[in-house]
């Protein structure tokens, strides 16, 4: 759901966020040139960072390219390209259709031993393959692990791996990963072996398992000590699969199961018989699922100088396994006090169409949406998008297979990268906020100067079925703005999906 076309290096379109954390932002993109979809992740380093220090960092992720773009395995996911644009460094990767196994244990629950067994024997595939090439991957955790729509299983962001010989930890002593899925070696003195690895898939799979991580302190330093100096908390749904954590989870790397001795236990695990069913209970009494308070640090940088106590809670936006029906929807505070636009009070359209008022045109795109648009404006194609456009108007229309189920937090994050970009002068946002429209949409309204002129936009993100959204850009002068609500209306009134 774009507002219009964004290029970086002049060949990547970007399309939604697929995830943000504290070191970088990721983006489904469209690569022009080879006419692909990738995963394109824009490194963003913290602000309290010496500039030397930023530089260094800098230079590592990109040499991740060539750390990273050595392997050659279904269970990793490829490094195709690197760049520098806008002082930022830039990874083009391979975009697998999927859901994080974070974004899974959010919204389905903790896994069955016998699933987790097998997620994680393609992880550790993935790292065998990794530490054969001289790559330590030193950031696994659930948000790293895909479950891929077409049945891999997938280890993706290299964000912080190194190659031997190599190292990320900066002058200021910045450290870089997950505590809760960091190592005690590393937590320790900075250490990352393949050992290091292990650890943190054993906490991995601990978390897919009990449904979060072994170790859940209050703030960073909590986090950090427990993982130093104390057992995980007791495992109460492995089953099976105890003695491949039990393995995996010890504090000294020599007395750590290796890959090996892993994957005999993952095997075995996955082989073991299935414990016999519970008697049925004679009165059936509601299941309460205690709340959990999981510390979720995704790519958090920690450091002994200076610990950052906010955490970034933009990381992976949960996908139901299931549509959000727009009663479950909960609108959100809007940023701005000023009054709701007409337009961005639209309910769910009826079922039947409004009646096509005279001087506009019944439009069927050859993908099978539809929409009444004012006759005369002129129609054009850029990428995905469809344009129509008239003095001081426009109109554009863009769709997606892929949904983004949190469009709120899909127009922040392209609000935030536009505006830092300088492509809305004078911006002024109104209102980043939830509507009701189909399934789940959200509105992003601001003004801006083009040419003198202020200008108001309104775009509006959709999500229509499972399979289906679409992104909808309208801007007039701010002057018109009042008076062309009406007609906006009757373009959200009129639009109809393409069947799904």
């Amino acid at each position: 759901m774009t507002v219009a076309p964004v290029y970086v290096h002049d060949r990547y379109r970007l399309g939604r966020t697929l995830g943000a954390g504290g070191m970088g932002r990721v983006w489904q993109a469209r690569d022009e040139l080879l006419d692909r979809d990738v995963a394109l992740k824009e490194i963003l380093l913290p602000d309290a960072l010496v500039e030397a220090d930023r530089e260094a960092l800098n230079h590592y992720m990109l040499r991740e390219g060539r750390a990273a773009a050595r392997l050659s395995h279904p269970a990793v996911a490829r490094i195709y390209d690197t760049f520098e644009s806008d002082g930022r460094a830039w990874i083009v990767m391979e975009y697998v259709p999927s859901r994080s196994l974070q974004e899974v244990l959010d919204t389905d629950g903790p896994l069955p031993p016998r699933r987790v067994a097998e997620i994680g024997l393609a992880v550790l595939a993935a790292l065998i393959s990794a530490h054969a090439a001289g790559v330590r991957h030193r950031d696994v955790k659930p948000a790293n692990v895909l479950l891929a729509t077409d049945g891999r299983v997938v280890l993706t962001d290299f964000g912080v791996a190194a190659v031997d010989g190599e190292s990320l930890i900066t002058s200021s002593g910045l450290v870089m990963g997950s505590p809760q899925y960091m190592a005690p070696e590393r937590v320790r003195d900075g250490d990352t072996t393949a050992a290091s690895d292990l650890w943190s898939l054993g906490a991995t799979l601990y978390a897919a398992v009990e449904g979060h991580a072994p170790y859940l302190g209050h703030t960073v330093m909590e986090t950090i000590t427990a993982v130093v100096s104390q057992p995980p908390a007791p495992a109460t749904r492995a089953g099976e699969l105890g003695p491949v954590l039990d393995g995996l989870l010890r504090k000294l790397p020599a007395e750590r199961a290796d890959a090996e001795q892993t994957e005999e236990l993952l095997l075995a695990a996955l082989e073991a018989p299935s414990p016999p069913a519970a008697a049925p209970r004679r009165r059936r009494t509601p299941l309460i699922a205690a709340g959990v308070a999981v510390l979720l640090l995704a790519a958090a940088v920690i450091s002994w100088v200076l610990l950052r106590p906010e955490v970034d809670r933009t990381t992976a936006t949960p996908q139901p396994s299931t549509p959000i029906t727009p009663s479950a929807a909960v609108p959100s505070a809007a940023v701005s006090s000023a009054p709701a636009s007409p337009a961005t009070t639209t309910a769910v359209p009826a079922d039947t169409r409004p009646v096509l008022p005279a001087g506009w045109t019944d439009y069927r795109d050859p993908t099978g949406f539809s929409v009444y648009v004012p006759k005369g404006w002129t129609r054009s194609k850029e990428g995905s998008i469809v344009y129509f456009r008239t003095e001081g108007r426009v109109l554009g229309i863009d769709q997606t297979d892929s949904p983004q189920w949190d469009p709120v937090a899909d127009w922040r994050g392209k609000a935030s990268y536009r505006v830092s970009h300088g492509d809305f002068p004078g911006y002024r946002e109104i209102r980043i906020r939830e509507v009701k429209y189909f399934l789940k949409a959200a509105d992003w309204e601001f003004t801006f100067n083009r040419s003198g002129v202020r200008q108001h936009v309104n775009n509006r993100g959709v999500v229509t079925s499972k399979h289906q959204a679409y992104g909808f850009y309208w801007q007039t002068t701010d002057a018109a703005w009042p008076s062309a609500q009406g007609d906006l209306k009757l373009v959200f009134d009129s639009f109809r999906p393409a069947a799904d």
